[in-house]
């Protein structure tokens, strides 16, 4: 039995999400958020709405309940985001976001050991929960794949096949 490098195995995985979310974005023209530090695969999903139908956002989902979310715009706010990712949040407060390139204001939720927090960058809507470090943690590490070939905030491309 050969030995596995744990290093070389991350990294291809970390690759490996890497592709299909690139591949995505590249099918519904949004940009697709993942939580950089999570290490559980995510479940990459989309969302479509509207005559004719377009892309509206793309989902990476986690074990726990955690995600990450981007919206096109004209889609929910914010604020609208996320009190339906914890709905049972008492109150929203001002909150950090961190983009790729720079700190965005946005919004925030804590609820039953989550965090939610979703803002504006680029003229996309950015919604990601995490675990709550309850202030004595980090702002999660994210990484958006898809900006570098995509304009900033548009609507999603046309969705084939009536999904």
């Amino acid at each position: 039995m050969t030995p596995t490098n744990r290093a070389t195995t991350t990294t291809d995985a970390t690759a490996a999400r890497h592709r299909q979310a690139a591949a995505l974005a590249a099918r519904t023209g949004i940009p697709v958020l993942l939580l950089a530090t999570e290490p559980d695969e995510p479940v990459l999903g989309l969302t479509a709405a509207g005559q004719p139908r377009h892309y509206t956002s793309t989902i990476a989902s986690y074990r726990n309940g955690l995600r990450a979310e981007v919206h096109t715009p004209a889609g929910p706010t914010p604020e609208q985001l996320v009190r339906r990712a914890l709905p049972g949040a008492a109150t929203t407060d001002p909150g950090i976001l961190a983009t790729p390139r720079e700190m965005t204001w946005g919004v925030e939720a804590r609820h039953d050991g989550l965090l939610a927090r979703a803002g504006i960058w680029c003229g996309w809507t950015l919604l990601h929960v995490t675990v709550d470090p309850k202030g004595r943690g980090p702002v999660p590490a994210l990484r958006l794949v898809g900006t570098d070939t995509l304009p900033t905030g548009r609507p999603g491309l046309p969705a084939g096949g009536g999904r």
